[in-house]
């Protein structure tokens, strides 16, 4: 079977889980970084590692569109 689904590499993401994770009981904590901007940050819950991941992706998204509307003008 051949995966269609295209992973670019601008959103490739390092994630390091600390020896106190836990996922059975719900703790997620470690680091995170985003490789392309190299923009890291530390994560204590779920919620963080999450947060992260939006506002990166946020971000590249706007870039990229900004990006497009130049490109047309």
């Amino acid at each position: 079977m051949t995966d269609r689904t295209h992973l670019p590499t601008k959103r490739t993401f390092l994630v390091r889980l600390s020896d106190e994770a836990d996922p059975s009981g719900g703790r997620y904590c470690g680091r995170v970084e985003h490789l392309q901007s190299g923009q890291t940050m530390r994560f204590q819950s779920e919620g963080n590692f999450k947060e992260f991941f939006s506002a990166i992706l946020l971000e590249r998204i706007k870039h990229e569109q900004s990006e497009q509307i130049g490109e047309e003008t």
